[in-house]
């Protein structure tokens, strides 16, 4: 894959940086919508199973939200599908 078009850091740096199995963080910002919120965790789902803790705050107006996921990764693998899912969600603006 490309670099432009790369959505998770490059498998070299994570296995170089985390020792799996281990907990891995992503957050997710976007609307703060109910289309949203269930994008995303069933991204985090879809790549962990029910091995994830999300917890979510809203910005002071209200109208945005970060979403934080804890993920109880085994394998890197499972941290990029669970980039590759997060990018397809409708109204994500970034992701850290």
């Amino acid at each position: 894959m490309s670099e432009s078009t790369r959505r998770a850091p490059a498998r070299e740096l994570l296995e170089a940086n985390h020792q799996f199995p281990c907990e891995y963080i992503i957050k997710a910002f976007g609307p703060a919508s109910a289309d949203f919120r269930a994008g995303v965790g069933d991204a985090a789902h879809v790549a962990v199973g029910a091995r994830v803790v999300i917890s979510e705050r809203c910005s002071s107006k209200g109208n945005s939200i970060c979403i934080t996921l804890t993920l109880a990764a085994e394998t890197v693998d499972e941290v990029i599908l669970a980039y590759e899912r997060l990018h397809a969600v409708s109204g994500l603006k970034l992701i850290l």
